[in-house]
């Protein structure tokens, strides 16, 4: 098997991301992540929905199969290993966990022995005494008879991490561990890894979207942003009101914890309606796949006049902006844009205060919508650009990118996150 490189010591990290890009069918989540963790690391890995924090996971545990780069745990390719193997190195604590059937606490807790048992031997008294220290250790003990169905939320995780336990993994990754808990049980689940972690030595990666939390209990925090590592390092170099606001696009203030000295993240939900102003206000926006639909969102509620365009009929985007009764130029479905179709849309864009190109993604299909922004800016509109367009570009000789920077050259604005946006949209006068 290949393994990865060691350290001066001679000892291979926990886990190793190698260059990985990987997802589903020939769409990538993950772009290129290279990170380490050492063997009795304590890591959380936050980032928005849709940043691949799920993906990362499934790379991880071995069921989704990179497309290209490599993950090892401790040298080993998790490809290559066998499954249980693979189960005794790693052990995952998923969200939530349900039950077909009625089975007790001491039930749950010893399927963690089915990687060490195999297929027909039966518990012997060491798998037993494994699965009976993993209840004390979780404090189920007492209730290791009862249906685990019957459990509150908090008790329920607590049998869930005796049965990784029993497992008795090198690694344990949770997934969201404490994101239906109250604070009682997310408090109480945190010591409970704290103490493995401390104790026993167990490498913890903590998937979460809970900044605060993360930020307290973990040593080193990955930050992910669309597929990408956004910030690596600990809580104080990741959890930036600069970070947060080009990952989460939103204003945040951070401020530490006089009592604990602990992180606290403070977000100003509303802060982009002092930024705007927008009655009466036109503007056309450019997106497409899936891009546009919060912006979308804000600029109505904000009360811009906005429209859209050209959308192919099923883009997510035209879904959104159907509902939001915006008058939008569309474009059959999977086809280029024709000459009507962007000649329609510059009537809009001719007619707006400015232009907003999205995040869209460009293939020489859509390559018109950014002649549209070219001739805006000529005619003296102002056009604000989503920054990272050449991380976009799927169009032959990467026209996208060279388009987008003669638009910049041209006086054009780029933005990172909704926040940006807002503040560089015109505002109404009243």
């Amino acid at each position: 098997m290949i393994r990865s490189p060691q350290d001066q010591a001679g000892r291979f990290p926990a886990v190793s991301f190698e260059e990985v890009s990987a997802g589903y069918g020939e769409n990538p989540v993950l772009r290129d992540i290279t990170f380490h963790v050492e063997e009795g690391g304590m890591v959380g890995i936050l980032g928005p929905n849709g940043a691949g924090k799920t993906t990362l996971l499934r790379v991880l545990a071995g069921l989704v199969r990179p497309m290209r780069g490599s993950v090892r745990l401790f040298g080993l390719d998790v490809c290559r290993l066998p499954a249980p193997q693979r189960a005794r190195m790693l052990g995952v604590v998923p969200q939530s966990l349900d039950t077909p059937m009625s089975y007790t606490v001491s039930d749950i807790v010893m399927m963690g022995r089915t990687a060490s048992l195999g297929r027909w031997r039966m518990p012997s008294a060491a798998d037993r005494r494994i699965v009976a220290r993993a209840m004390v250790f979780t404090d189920v003990a007492e209730m290791k008879d009862r249906p685990f169905s019957d459990l509150s939320g908090g008790e329920k995780q607590r049998a869930v991490i005796a049965m990784v336990l029993a497992q008795e993994p090198r690694i344990m990754v949770m997934d969201e561990p404490t994101s239906h808990l109250d604070m009682n049980h997310r408090m109480e689940v945190m010591e409970i890894v704290e103490r493995l972690n401390r104790d026993h030595g167990t490498t913890i990666i903590i998937i979460s979207h809970d900044l605060a939390l993360s930020a307290e209990q973990c040593r080193r925090l990955i930050l992910l942003d669309r597929g990408r590592i956004a910030a690596d390092g600990p809580p104080d170099s990741v959890i930036t009101e600069e970070n947060i606001r080009s990952v989460y696009h939103c204003d945040v203030t951070i401020q530490r914890n006089v009592s604990t000295g602990s992180l606290v993240v403070l977000p100003s939900l509303r802060s982009f309606r002092a930024a705007s102003g927008g009655r009466g206000v036109r503007i056309h926006v450019i997106a497409g796949g899936g891009c546009a639909g919060d912006i979308l969102r804000r600029l109505v509620l904000e009360g811009y006049l906005v429209t859209c365009g050209v959308l192919n009929e099923g883009d997510t985007d035209g879904e959104v902006a159907r509902a939001l009764g915006i008058e939008t130029v569309w474009e059959r479905p999977f086809s280029p844009v024709r000459p009507e179709s962007e000649a329609a849309a510059e009537r809009l864009a001719a007619d707006a205060d400015a232009v907003v190109v999205c995040g869209v993604p460009f293939g020489p299909g859509n390559l018109p919508n950014l002649d549209l922004a070219e001739k805006a800016l000529r005619s003296g509109r102002r056009v604000l650009v989503m920054g990272g367009v050449s991380d976009r570009d799927y169009t032959p000789g990467r026209q996208a990118a060279a388009r987008a920077a003669a638009l910049f050259a041209s006086g054009a604005a780029e933005w990172r996150s909704i926040t940006d946006l807002f503040r560089l949209l015109p505002r109404s006068a009243s």
